[in-house]
């Protein structure tokens, strides 16, 4: 290093310009930029309409935000393990992730699914998985996430809390249910032409779902909406909003059309988004979100009740800003993400281990991850005080931009014909794309700098050992998984789960209504994740197998 390298670091200036989304910044803010702003009309008090400033008014002084940690160890015995010990830490509500074959709807032992079990999430194959998963967790006592997107993961909840003796007006949970269409846009649909054919039949099953669960379930939020995998493909925070908005509005118009109250559904649709490490342009992001959710449910969908027009969100601390390099640091930027989640009002928050980039969390790296929210919570002081950052002239100008621009991308997909038709355009995946090629010709000419990547770098061989990490996953616990489910489904009633799973493929075939009863009759039979998933899809023209390989097992 260079005497001049050192001094010209001494008088370096703030490099970026402009927010992580691209929004130009002023090198200062004053009266000027707000002078439009009606306070009483666009802003209000916290807990009043349109709720920019929070959904309550007393914010966190009544209730802090749910604390809840995303987990998923290789297996259900492992994930039950850290489920239990994340709770004896202090996390205030469960979050449970499923493995990739999980989520795409195949079982452990399908043939593509080697090599993949257990790796980024658990493993979900039976009923039984999740009896082992939520072992000695009281379901009436703990708010449990599911961010499992397998047919079997609500229904299996719901048994279980019978089997707990718990009634379904106790069950506080997160439904992983998303619409069809848009519930991850990049990772789920891949562009093929049947799975619009697909999204539009599930459609209406979502829909008798959002119905089913709402009468009966009245404290699970039924619906999830993820905003969160849009903004990992590398899209700005308004496009964020305005894509799952636009997604919930289109499933909420067509619910409408049913002559269901809208104030039935509303008030128990949810949103999971992302959080970044522009403190300030994210805490602005949900301000605005807020406003356009409340203004849209009043004055387009004629929502009365305010619990219909207050927006309720989940936020996961960005996975895109956690990076291998120097992995430890990323604890400052999950930090950073949850300061922001905070002041913009989260009501449930997962912050993102530092490790994440790596592997599966640690024990460790989880444990810092819920102090990171408890110091957030308990010690910085920023909890005592509702929307603590209203009147700043740039947070207040900045909110104002990102609502102006959000509604203004709602219009434009609405003009489209609304999301399915947006995505079906080629419309987002261009979008998307366009997105992540600036910000990566970005990093690499250093316009935006991240550490450890492109600039403070350190030698590779003084990084993590990443194999240190990999090893803690223990895969002969995995591979012995794969053979106990091997084993059950040699040795199970198969006249029973036959029966279960034609009774479910033909509700499916005749679009009966009442599709969660036949999907809690699969698991409480022993059927499987890959057979309800196949059998589903068969009950609307398509090939038992998504990856075309297995064939329907009792033909």
């Amino acid at each position: 290093m260079t005497t001049q390298e050192i001094k010209s670091r001494y008088f370096q200036g703030a490099r970026r310009k402009e927010t992580w989304s691209g929004i130009p910044v002023k090198t200062v803010y004053t009266p000027e930029d707000i002078k439009d702003i009606d306070y009483a009309r666009s802003m209000g008090n916290p807990g009043e309409y349109p709720y920019k400033r929070g959904i309550y008014a007393d914010m966190y002084r009544g209730r802090l935000w749910s604390q809840r940690q995303i987990t998923g160890c290789p297996t259900p015995k492992m994930t039950n393990e850290r489920l239990r010990y994340l709770l004896s830490t202090g996390e205030s509500a469960i979050n449970i992730i499923g493995d990739q074959p999980t989520q795409i709807g195949i079982d452990s032992d399908h043939p593509w699914a080697e090599g993949c079990v257990g790796r980024v999430g658990v493993c979900v194959d039976t009923m039984d998985d999740m009896r082992q998963i939520l072992d000695g967790i009281p379901l009436d006592q703990v708010s449990t996430m599911l961010t499992l997107v397998t047919p079997i993961a609500l229904p299996s909840y719901m048994v279980l809390a019978e089997e707990q003796g718990i009634a379904p007006s106790e069950l506080r949970a997160t439904s992983p249910m998303v619409p069809p269409v848009l519930g991850a846009p990049v990772c789920m649909y891949g562009g093929k032409e049947w799975w619009f054919d697909m999204a539009k039949r599930q459609m209406k099953e979502f829909i008798d779902k959002l119905e089913y669960m709402t009468k009966k379930y009245p404290k699970i939020y039924v619906a999830n909406y993820n905003a969160y995998n849009i903004r990992e493909t590398g899209v700005g925070a308004a496009e964020e909003v305005a894509w799952i908005f636009a997604n919930a509005f289109e499933g909420l118009k067509l619910i409408t059309e049913r002559g269901v109250d809208i104030d039935v559904v509303a008030p128990k649709v949810s949103i999971t988004f992302s959080v970044m490490i522009d403190i300030l342009e994210e805490a602005a992001k949900f301000r605005a979100a807020r406003a356009i959710w409340a203004r849209t449910l009043k004055e387009k969908f004629g929502a009365k009740d305010p619990r219909s027009l207050r927006l309720k969100y989940h936020v996961n601390t960005a996975g895109i800003i956690m990076e291998r390099q120097q992995a430890t640091i990323n604890v400052i930027r999950a930090a950073y993400a949850a300061l922001a989640a905070v002041l913009g009002g989260t009501q449930s928050l997962q912050v993102a281990s530092y490790d994440e980039p790596i592997a599966i969390p640690t024990e460790e790296a989880a444990t810092l991850a819920v102090r990171t929210q408890q110091i957030l919570a308990n010690e910085t002081g920023v909890a005592s005080v509702a929307d603590p950052l209203a009147g700043s002239y740039y947070v207040e100008s900045l909110t104002q931009q990102l609502e102006e621009k959000m509604q203004k991308i709602i219009d434009t997909i609405e003009e489209k014909g609304g999301m399915s038709a947006a995505i079906h355009s080629g419309y987002i995946d261009r979008e998307m794309e366009a997105a992540w090629f600036k910000y990566q010709k970005e990093v690499e000419a250093k316009e935006r700098i991240v550490v450890g990547v492109n600039e403070f770098t350190i030698p590779e061989e003084q990084d993590a050992d990443v194999a240190v990490y990999l090893g803690k996953v223990d895969f002969d616990l995995v591979q012995h998984h794969i053979e106990n489910l091997k084993e059950f489904k040699r040795t199970r009633d198969q006249a029973k789960v036959k029966k279960a799973l034609e009774a479910l493929l033909h509700a499916t075939e005749n679009d009966e209504s009442d599709i969660c009863d036949y999907e809690k009759e699969c698991c409480k039979a022993g059927c499987t994740t890959g057979e309800v998933n196949g059998v589903k899809r068969m009950g609307i023209g398509l090939p038992y197998d998504p990856l075309g390989i297995l064939e329907y097992p009792f033909a």
